[in-house]
């Protein structure tokens, strides 16, 4: 018989319950009758209709919704990130043993944490957490077979050293939470944009008014992590006219953009667009 999708984001949960801590009082949790997640207090959270659940105590507004989720997915299924994948993969593979547990912290629709589990062929396990709730039910829809979760990335709902890797894809980091989770050894990759990233958008939508980046992210990256690896990965993808317009509107360098702007870009189109990455690798300090 084939499980449906909610039995199996509900399944990879059960399996990995032991990872869970209470949001509200840190305490252990475990999955009750297929459908909720209580922890030794009795603090519940049911599990929602597509097999998430929801270990934010506090609703968050935020400005990823489902227009937004869903033109990312648009975007990610066209290969637009596939050569930076297939390095925070190689990273994975090279750098961790056995089967790996990788969290995606800030997974969004969970495309890039799905497409690396697959790239490993099975042979590791994912958990994606996100604040915004529409991008996690997205994830539960589309990728099935992992835990997802609305979370708080200030107060993951995790027990201290239980993650091999933690993955953080172009969303803020919490150096401090990041390196409780890890496991003695375990490694951080996080991906941040380079000057070139998107800069036919930006040409179009900031003309000289370029928006300025953090001005060290390895820096501030090695602060925290040991034996720091980094790479850059450069280049550029033809851009079919019909994904333009769902670029734009995933993009945050676009999100104070007038409706004006908005079509002018359309109108003039792009037949590529540049990808420009540093992908940062780090180990857990030991002490």
């Amino acid at each position: 018989m084939t499980l449906s999708k909610k039995m199996r984001n509900i399944q990879a949960m059960e399996q990995q319950v032991d990872l869970f801590r209470c949001p509200i009082c840190t305490a252990e949790m475990e999955m009750v009758e297929h459908s909720r997640l209580v922890c030794s207090t009795n603090h519940s959270f049911d599990l929602s209709k597509s097999g998430y659940v929801n270990l934010a105590p506090q609703a968050h507004v935020t400005k990823y919704d489902k227009s937004l989720f869903e033109a990312r997915t648009t975007v990610m299924n066209s290969g637009f990130f596939d050569p930076v994948l297939e390095v925070i993969t190689r990273i994975i593979h090279e750098g961790s043993k056995g089967t790996p547990v990788i969290l995606d912290a800030g997974c969004g629709e969970g495309s890039h944490l799905a497409d690396i589990v697959s790239r490993l062929a099975g042979k590791a396990s994912g958990i994606g957490i996100d604040l915004a709730k529409e991008g996690i039910a997205a994830a539960a829809k589309e990728h099935p077979g992992a835990v997802w979760s609305v979370a708080d990335l200030a107060n993951c709902p995790f027990q201290d050293e239980k993650f091999d890797v933690i993955l953080n894809i172009l969303s803020p980091a919490n150096y401090a939470e990041f390196t409780r989770l890890l496991k003695k050894g375990g490694l951080c990759v996080k991906a941040v944009p380079e000057a070139s990233y998107l800069k036919e958008l930006r040409a179009i939508f900031y003309e000289e008014n370029v928006p300025k980046e953090d001005t060290d992210p390895v820096g501030r990256f090695a602060e925290h992590f040991d034996a720091v690896q980094t790479e850059r990965v450069t280049y550029t993808f033809p851009l079919a006219e019909h994904h333009l317009a769902p670029l734009i509107r995933m993009t945050p360098l676009t999100w104070g953009a007038s409706e004006e702007k908005i079509r002018k870009a359309l109108q003039l189109g792009l037949p590529e667009i540049t990808i420009d990455f540093t992908v940062m690798l780090g180990v857990k300090r030991n002490g």
